[in-house]
């Protein structure tokens, strides 16, 4: 995107984003890099960019002052996201989302067991004595009599009987055991990702796409 001032004067084209800035390209033969905040952006028409200063208000994004004027643009020794890998270069990085799989129990169903009182009757057959009487009369021929009174009397004999008296306690009868199995399964799970996709377009007459020639050995180059 082209980006102009306030003035509608064009001060270069972005060629590089990185969080809370994006940099920006001027000159063609011997193109000089500036870093602008989002917050100093005033309108974007027709696919370019206005900003709220003009040219003087752009700052230099150069490894000669990575610890000066940039450090008050809140870009910090490392420079951020995009790390500086040289002299009017910088390193943009390329995001991906990639996929964290956590496992969290939860309750996947649940076995009742319900009892119910039923009544049914129930018969027991269970033996039982009584006593019953039997009377008969002996001839005892003459035999002498002892304290006989001639007074009327009655004589009461007592008869026994046995009866039956219910009593109910509890048992147990059976039991209702329940176990729990682990068992393990495949389950596949699917999610959306994002990366991130490098797309490089030059208007005029340009030599080509910029390639960032990173040296490892550098203090400021930082993987991300």
């Amino acid at each position: 995107m082209t980006v102009r001032s306030i003035d509608g004067e064009k001060l270069g084209k972005i060629f590089a984003v990185q969080e809370g800035e994006f940099l920006i390209e001027k000159g063609l033969f011997f193109p000089k890099d500036y870093v602008c905040r989002y917050s100093e952006i005033s309108d974007i028409r027709d696919g370019e960019i206005i900003l709220l200063h003009g040219k003087e208000g752009l700052h230099r994004f150069s490894l000669d002052e990575e610890r000066g004027v940039l450090a008050d643009q809140g870009i910090g020794a490392d420079v951020g996201s995009a790390p500086m890998v040289g002299k009017d270069e910088v390193a943009v990085p390329v995001y991906k989302e990639e996929l964290d799989v956590i496992k969290r129990e939860k309750q996947a169903g649940e076995v009742r067991v319900h009892k119910d009182v039923v009544e049914e009757e129930k018969e027991l057959t269970v033996p039982v004595r009584r006593e019953r009487v039997r009377v008969e009369r002996r001839d005892v021929k003459d035999r002498p009599a002892m304290h006989a009174s001639f007074q009327e009397e009655t004589v009461v004999v007592p008869l026994r009987a046995e009866e039956v008296e219910v009593q109910k306690r509890t048992v147990v009868d059976e039991e209702v055991v329940i176990r729990k199995d682990a068992i393990e399964e495949e389950q596949r799970v699917a999610e959306t990702v994002r990366r991130e996709k490098v797309e490089i377009r030059s208007d005029g007459d340009v030599e080509g796409p910029r390639k960032l020639d990173l040296d490892p050995d550098d203090p400021t180059f930082r993987r991300s």
